[in-house]
């Protein structure tokens, strides 16, 4: 920083670290140990957005860092830090770059007296707590010190995609460092370049001598936005893609060469015999897990298999350690020439939801067939774990990087915070939301911080009268919730509410959300409380099996 220009606050540079990379907005709930951040980043021209729970405004933050790279939430000490904790746990999971802000006690408070908020008698507790959660944790404990531990802290959770913690102080919020310097850390270690040549000489020379190539797109292909670039790869070398659970929607899903959502079992049996048949399945950022592969029933060989992760890149039983996505994508792109291109086979299979036109009442099938005709290029479509998780992989979508879900971490209530947070990003788009009963009971209400904001969602409630993924595992009266009249929930937020059994009644209803652009809509969709998609079949008997 220039001498001439006058040091800022450390709650001043911190707002404006996160502007410079693109955070206009910050969730959370205020409170009196980071109450002076929130009048800092008010001055400073940031949207300092005041969300019903500390839960919600973590979710909140997730949709914005998953459309802008970055994300924060800033809450008080104890009660505050404590209860995003639950939301934290999804973006770890997920690997999504959301920075905590917790207030906290002043340094010249921390000498043994008890303070509210406190969960216990060690006021370092909270912080400990989160070193568990966050991938970077830093308490900003030295005036001189902050400009250089805010600047490293945002850099790790940026290029680690993983959230991060800054425990600031309530009496540092407005200090004005005198000195400031940087800390000394050992320097970061880059992958080679010949090590990532040597990488990408093997994986060339796999792609030439397989007959049948397939990409398998998963979440680190969303998280970094590769969706325009992996089409393009496709197009050069004619290798179809299928996405994961977790990279659903990573690609425009309208491209002809791409085949939909492999997930083991629960897979269409057509998509999941071409998969386990190919030759060579490319894995770009596939977290391979229970829930990417249908609860451990996906059968691809080591022998078949290249697997890219932000780790390093595994062909067959050679690892290129820190030849990460990022790296090798580009020096594949360098080298696009080097790969002969594939002849597409002539029939692939299509998972795609089907058209249906004759049923009497709503079922999950005809909501994925109406979902991929509904949804516009500009919308932003985000749902939440269960019914609507397993019908949104069968409905074909229009654009890259348009779908958001907490599919690894399966937190309930995730959707409707996390679609205004996204919206706010974006700041284009109308968002569309799936959500369950269940879901929606957790979070629902922030809806009226989303109408606040002048977001106006379309949120499909879908009640089919309890926990339908518990119940595809084992069913039984403790999967049962209170019924609630979700439509009404509409006049107490502000929102249109409506409730529709029929495929008509479901088709006027959008056809009406669709045309009212400025209105939020709350569409409760009245579902039988057996019907499972198939997909969710497949995972629950899976789990079933798990279980024992």
């Amino acid at each position: 920083m220039p001498d001439t220009q006058p040091l800022l606050s450390v709650g001043a540079y911190l707002i404006d670290a996160l502007s410079s990379k693109g955070v206009d907005h910050i969730f959370g709930v205020p409170g009196d140990f980071i109450l002076g951040l929130h009048v800092i980043g008010d001055e400073r021209g940031t949207r300092m957005v005041n969300c019903t729970r500390e839960e919600a405004a973590t979710y909140a933050a997730d949709g914005y860092a998953r459309e802008k790279g970055l994300g924060a939430v800033a809450v008080t000490y104890g009660v505050g830090i404590l209860a995003t904790m639950a939301a934290l746990g999804s973006a770890n999971a997920e690997r999504v770059p959301v920075v905590v802000i917790g207030g906290a006690p002043g340094m010249a408070e921390r000498d043994g007296r008890r303070i509210h908020h406190m969960p216990s008698a060690d006021m370092n507790s909270p912080f400990r707590m989160m070193e568990e959660i966050a991938a970077h944790a830093v308490l900003l404990d030295n005036v001189d010190e902050a400009y250089d531990q805010i600047d490293w802290l945002l850099l790790q959770v940026q290029e680690d995609m993983q959230p991060g913690y800054i425990e600031l102080p309530r009496d540092l919020i407005g200090a004005v460092p005198t000195a400031p310097r940087p800390i000394p850390r050992p320097a970061d270690a880059f992958a080679q370049i010949s090590r990532v040549s040597a990488a990408a000489d093997d994986v060339i020379a796999r792609i030439n001598a397989a007959s049948r190539p397939l990409m398998w797109l998963g979440q680190g292909a969303n998280r970094l936005q590769f969706g325009e670039r992996a089409l393009a790869f496709a197009e050069a070398t004619g290798i179809p893609i299928v996405e994961s659970v977790m990279g659903k929607g990573a690609v425009d899903e309208t491209h002809p060469l791409v085949l939909g959502v492999y997930v083991g079992a629960g897979s269409t049996p057509q998509m999941r015999e071409y998969v386990e048949s190919v030759d060579l399945v490319i894995e770009v950022g596939v977290s391979i897990n229970d829930i990417t592969t249908g609860a451990f029933t996906s059968d691809i060989p080591p022998e078949h298999r290249i697997h890219v992760s932000r780790e390093g890149t595994r062909v067959e039983h050679r690892f290129y350690e820190g030849v990460g996505l990022a790296a090798l994508a580009h020096a594949l792109e360098q080298r696009i020439g080097e790969i002969v291109p594939n002849e597409v086979p002539a029939a692939l299979p299509q998972a795609w939801a089907a058209e249906v036109t004759d049923a009497d009442r709503i079922t999950t099938d005809v909501l994925a067939d109406r979902l991929q005709r509904f949804v516009q290029k500009s919308d932003i479509v985000v749902s939440d774990v269960g019914v609507g998780a397993h019908l949104s992989m069968d409905a074909r979508l229009n654009r890259s990087g348009q779908f958001h879900i907490a599919r690894l971490y399966v937190g309930m209530g995730f959707a409707v915070p996390a679609a205004y947070g996204a919206a706010l990003a974006r700041g284009t788009g109308r968002p569309i939301v799936l959500v369950g009963d269940g879901s929606f009971q957790m979070t629902g209400f922030d809806l009226s911080t989303a109408i606040r904001e002048g977001i106006a969602p379309i949120v499909l409630v879908l009640d089919n009268h309890g926990y339908g993924a518990e119940r595809s595992i084992h069913d039984g009266d403790f999967n049962d919730i209170a019924q609630w009249d979700y439509a009404a929930v509409g006049a107490v937020v502000g929102a249109v509410g409506m409730t529709v059994q029929t495929p008509g009644q479901l088709d006027e209803a959008l056809a009406q959300a669709r045309a009212d652009r400025d209105t939020a809509y709350i569409i409760e969709v009245d579902l039988d409380k057996h019907d499972v998609p198939r997909g969710l079949k497949a995972l629950g008997e899976g789990l079933a099996d798990l279980m024992g």
